[in-house]
């Protein structure tokens, strides 16, 4: 028999607890009108690097290291996923941490405070 879900009271518990965390993105520590701004911290993305169009997020390509980002709101939790192939794994973490500091620092701008996405042990 189906199982309702369980009402998720703090989204940023939650995410710990099915380690959503571990996606590199970037959690604000604030869950108030937080789709406003996700939408702010994308803007400010776009005008930072070069980008392609990808319907509801942003498709970064990068020539060094060679690889590709999706930059993206998540779409039930307070914050930005930063997901990245760079085509070797040192490649792929190097884009990792280079697009989600430039995530962070919009939303440093836009005054959203930030908790790091944590990676998987």
């Amino acid at each position: 028999m189906p199982t309702r879900r369980p009402r998720k009271v703090d989204h940023l518990i939650y995410a710990d607890v099915v380690d959503s965390k571990a996606k590199s993105g970037l959690w604000f520590s604030e869950k108030k009108s937080f789709r406003s701004r996700q939408r702010q911290i994308m803007e400010c993305t776009k005008n930072q690097i070069d980008w392609i169009t990808l319907r509801g997020a942003i498709l970064a390509i990068s020539r060094k290291p060679h690889g590709i980002v999706v930059i993206a709101p998540n779409p039930s939790l307070p914050g930005i996923v930063v997901l990245a192939d760079g085509t070797t794994k040192a490649n792929t973490e190097k884009l990792q941490r280079k697009y989600a500091a430039i995530v962070e620092k919009c939303a440093k701008q836009s005054g959203v405070l930030v908790q790091k996405g944590r990676k998987k042990k």
